[in-house]
C-alpha cells in the first residue's frame, strides 16, 4: 500500500514500523492508524490511514493489501483545540475549588478533579470506577439523583441543592451543575457536574430559618398576650367608667362631683395609656393595619378642631384653621389613624403653650391626576425645644427632662406612635422648634383622590331612641360587674334584659325564646362568642342581628366577628351613646311599614338599604329600580367569578372584580359587606395565604344570594 509522501514524524514512524511489522508476522490483516505528515514547507498535516488485507502468498505472508487515506487535519486542529480549552476550563474549576466529576450513563465515576477530592474526602484512585450515588446519597438524595439521570438522559441540564456524606460520614451540602455529556458523533456518554460546597451558607440559612420561625412564634405569642391583655384591663376599665358615667346622672353634692370627675379624669387617661402602648406593641410586632377608605378632608379637621377647641378655650389660647380649597374634597387612607396623629399633635401643642395660639394648616402641595401630596402643619407659640431633644423627640417615652414630665404628664409615647403611623401612610413627619420660640410639625402625606359617592365611612344614621322601649334584649357576657354596666345603661330606655354567662346559655336561651337583638361578649368560658354565634347562624337565625362586644382592640377582631355572623362590632370600654347608637341602628333595619297589618313585625331584618341610591337620586323611582335590576343581574355573577378566581389562584383577578363591585355594595348600603369587601381586596394583594381569606369569600357568598332574595321578595324586576 502506497502512502502520502512528506517527512514524517519519529514517533509516528515507529507507529507505521510497528504495524507494518503486525502484517509481516501475519498477526494483523487490516489497520486504522492516524499519523503526522511533515511538507516542504515545514506544515503539518494528519492523515487517517486504512487498510486491509486482500490476499495472501503461500508463505501467508500479505500479497495485495488495499487501504485509503483521508486528511484529517481540520477534524485533529478542532480535537486539539477542544482538549486545550477543556484542560484550561478544567484548570479555571480547579482554581476556583469547584469539584469536576464526570460520570457514565451507569453513574460509574470516570474522571474527578484535585478539587473535588477534596470536597469528599476521597482519593482519585478510591473514586474511579465506583458509582456516584452509592458514595455519597441516602434515602431521598438518592432518589433525587435518579430523577436528575432521567433529566440528563433528555438533554436537560439544571442546578440543584443535595445533602451528601463525604468519606469521614460528616453532612455536606454540595451545590450542583449538572449537564449532559456526549461524544464527537453526538452519543450520550454520562454527564458531567461542577460542584460547589456550600455547607457553610446552608448552615446559616437554617439558622435564619430557625430564628424566622421563632420571630414568628414570639410574634404570635405577643399578640395573644395583646389580646388577652386588652382584655384583661378592659374589662374592669368598662365597668369603671360605665358605672361613673351612671353615676354621673344622679343627684350629687359638690365634694362628691369632684372625687367622681376625677375617677373619671383618671380612668380615661388610663385608657389612653393602654391604647399608646397598644399600638406601640402592634406596630412592633407587624400587626398593625391601616385602612383605605374614601373621606372628606374637611370633616376630619372640622371634627378635630371642635374636640380640641374646648382646650384651647380653657387656656385662653387662640386656636385657628386654615385649609387649601385647591385640596379635592375626598380623598382616600386611613382617616381614624389620621385623626388620631392630628389630635395628639394638637393636644401636645395646646399643652406645651400657655399663651398665644395653636395655627393648623393643610394645603396642597402637589396635585396629580389620581392622587394628591397634602401638607398639613400644626404650629404653637409654645415652650419649644432644643436641638438635643428634639433629636430623641420620637423615641419611645421621651420627654424633655423631669419637670416637664412632672408638668404636662404623659407617657411620651404620642409622637413615636404619629411618626410610624405617617410613615405606614408613606409620609414624614418633621420637626422645627428652638427653645422658647414654640414649636411646628410637618406632616407630607400622600392621598389617592376619591369620589363623593364612596363616602360611605361617615354617613350616621339618625338615632331612634325610642326603639329600644320593650325590646327583649339577650345580653351574653361573663364578667358580672359588665353585665350591671349595660344593664343600667339599657334599662334606662325601656329594654327588657336578659342576662346570661356564656354562650351555651345563649344558644339554650334562643333556642326557648324569641329576642329582638343579641348582645355577644366575644372571650367566655364553656363558649366563646364565635362559636355561639356560628351555631346561632346555622341553627336558630340568620336574621337577629347579632352585635359584638369585646375587649379585644388587636386588628383583625372585627373581621372574625363578621366572617362568624354578627352584624356588629363594639369595643369595651364604651361609650353610652355608642352602645345605643348600635343598638337602635340594628332594631330599626326591620323598617317596619306602620300601616301593614301586625303580622309584618316578624319580617326578617334587612340586610340593604336604599337610602343612598335615593339621596344620590333624589328619590326617583325608575333610577332606583334599574339599579335594583343590574345588581340582581351582575353581582351574583361577579361573586361566581371572584369564587373562580380564588380557586385558580388568580388573586389578581379577585383583586380587579372586588374592587370593580365594592361601590355597589356600597350604594346598595349592604353594611355587614362594606368592610369584607375591603379586606377581600386587601388580603389578595398582601395575604393571599391568609386562613381569613376563603371564610370571607364563603360569608360574601352566602350574604349576597340573602341580598338578593330579600331583593326579589321586596322589589321584583319585571
Amino acid at each position: 500500500m502506497q502512502r502520502p509522501g512528506g517527512h514524517m514524524c519519529i514517533e509516528d514512524r515507529a507507529l507505521l514500523e510497528q504495524n507494518d511489522k503486525g502484517y509481516r508476522e501475519n498477526t494483523i490483516d487490516h489497520h486504522t492508524l492516524e499519523y503526522r505528515l511533515v511538507a516542504d514547507d515545514g506544515s503539518v498535516n494528519w492523515v487517517l490511514d486504512r487498510g486491509v488485507v486482500i490476499e495472501r502468498n503461500a508463505d501467508g505472508k500479505p500479497d495485495i493489501l488495499v487501504g485509503t487515506h483521508t486528511d484529517i487535519t481540520e477534524r485533529k486542529l478542532y480535537e486539539q483545540n477542544l482538549e486545550f480549552n477543556e484542560q484550561k476550563y478544567r484548570s479555571i474549576i480547579a482554581n476556583m475549588n469547584l469539584g469536576l466529576l464526570e460520570v457514565d450513563t451507569d453513574e460509574i465515576i470516570r474522571f474527578a478533579n484535585h478539587s473535588f477530592c477534596e470536597m469528599s474526602g476521597f482519593e482519585v484512585d478510591e473514586l474511579i470506577g465506583r458509582k456516584a450515588s452509592d458514595l455519597f446519597t441516602r434515602g431521598g438524595s438518592r432518589t433525587n439523583i435518579e430523577d436528575k439521570n432521567s433529566l440528563r438522559e433528555q438533554g436537560v441540564s439544571d442546578a440543584y441543592e443535595l445533602p451528601v456524606r463525604n468519606k469521614r460520614g460528616e453532612l455536606k451540602w454540595w451545590l450542583i451543575s449538572g449537564a449532559p455529556r456526549y461524544n464527537e458523533h453526538g452519543d450520550y456518554t454520562g454527564s458531567i457536574g461542577i460542584h460547589l460546597d456550600i455547607t457553610k451558607q446552608k448552615k446559616l440559612e437554617m439558622e435564619l430559618y430557625e430564628a424566622r420561625e421563632a420571630a414568628e412564634d414570639s410574634a404570635r405569642s405577643k399578640e395573644i398576650f395583646l389580646a388577652n391583655m386588652s382584655h384583661e384591663i378592659r374589662t374592669p376599665m368598662n365597668a369603671i367608667l360605665g358605672m361613673s358615667r351612671q353615676l354621673q346622672k344622679s343627684e350629687l353634692n359638690t365634694q362628691q362631683r369632684f372625687f367622681l370627675n376625677t375617677i373619671n379624669t383618671a380612668g380615661e387617661n388610663l385608657l389612653v395609656i393602654l391604647n399608646d402602648i397598644l399600638d406601640i406593641s402592634k406596630i412592633e410586632a407587624g400587626m398593625l393595619q391601616l385602612e383605605t377608605i374614601p373621606f372628606s378632608t374637611s370633616s376630619v379637621m372640622k371634627h378635630i378642631i371642635q374636640v380640641m377647641q374646648h382646650r384651647a378655650d380653657e387656656k385662653g389660647l387662640l386656636l385657628k384653621y386654615e385649609a387649601d380649597p385647591a385640596i379635592a374634597p375626598v380623598l382616600k387612607g386611613d382617616p381614624y389613624r389620621l385623626n388620631q396623629v392630628l389630635l395628639n399633635l394638637l393636644s401636645n401643642a395646646i399643652k406645651f403653650t400657655e399663651k398665644g395660639m395653636v395655627d393648623v394648616t393643610c394645603k396642597l402641595i402637589s396635585d396629580e391626576e389620581t392622587r394628591q401630596v397634602i401638607g398639613i402643619t400644626v404650629r404653637d407659640t409654645g415652650i419649644g425645644m432644643d436641638e438635643e431633644f428634639r433629636k430623641q423627640l420620637f423615641q419611645n417615652f421621651s420627654q424633655e427632662d423631669k419637670t416637664t414630665a412632672r408638668k404636662f404628664g404623659g407617657t411620651g409615647l404620642g409622637m413615636s406612635i404619629s411618626k410610624q403611623l405617617i410613615e405606614l401612610m408613606g409620609g414624614t413627619i418633621a420637626v422645627n422648634s428652638s427653645k422658647g420660640e414654640g414649636t411646628e410639625v410637618i406632616l407630607t402625606i400622600v392621598f389617592p383622590v376619591g369620589n363623593k359617592e364612596d363616602l360611605g365611612w361617615d354617613v350616621k344614621e339618625v338615632t331612634d331612641k325610642s326603639r329600644l322601649r320593650d325590646k327583649k334584649i339577650l345580653l351574653v357576657e361573663d364578667n358580672e360587674m359588665n353585665r350591671l354596666v349595660a344593664t343600667t345603661i339599657l334599662q334606662q330606655y325601656g329594654a327588657q334584659i336578659i342576662e346570661v354567662e356564656n354562650g351555651e346559655q345563649a344558644v339554650a336561651a334562643l333556642q326557648q325564646s324569641g329576642y329582638d337583638i343579641v348582645l355577644m361578649d366575644m372571650q367566655m368560658p364553656v363558649m366563646d362568642g364565635l362559636e355561639a354565634t356560628r351555631i346561632i347562624r346555622k341553627n336558630i337565625s340568620r336574621e337577629i342581628p347579632v352585635i359584638a362586644l369585646t375587649a379585644n382592640a388587636i386588628k383583625g377582631e372585627s373581621d372574625r366577628c363578621i366572617a362568624a355572623g354578627m352584624n356588629d362590632y363594639i369595643s369595651k370600654p364604651f361609650e353610652e351613646e355608642e352602645l345605643i347608637n348600635c343598638i337602635s341602628k340594628w332594631l330599626g333595619r326591620t323598617n317596619i311599614d306602620p300601616g301593614k297589618e301586625e303580622e309584618t313585625t316578624n319580617e326578617p331584618v334587612l340586610l340593604f338599604s336604599l337610602d343612598k341610591l335615593k339621596k344620590i337620586s333624589n328619590n326617583n323611582s325608575e333610577f332606583i329600580e334599574r339599579m335594583i335590576g343590574l345588581f340582581i343581574d351582575q353581582v351574583p355573577q361577579s361573586v361566581s367569578d371572584i369564587r373562580k378566581a380564588f380557586e385558580e389562584k388568580d388573586y389578581a383577578r379577585v383583586k380587579s372584580v372586588t374592587h370593580r363591585i365594592k361601590p355597589t355594595i356600597d350604594n346598595m348600603g349592604i353594611q355587614s359587606l362594606y368592610q369584607v369587601v375591603r379586606d377581600i381586596e386587601f388580603l389578595t394583594v398582601n395575604e393571599t395565604d391568609s386562613q381569613r381569606l376563603p371564610a370571607l369569600i364563603g360569608f360574601f357568598e352566602s350574604r349576597i344570594k340573602e341580598v338578593v332574595s330579600q331583593l326579589n321578595q321586596r322589589h321584583p324586576v319585571a
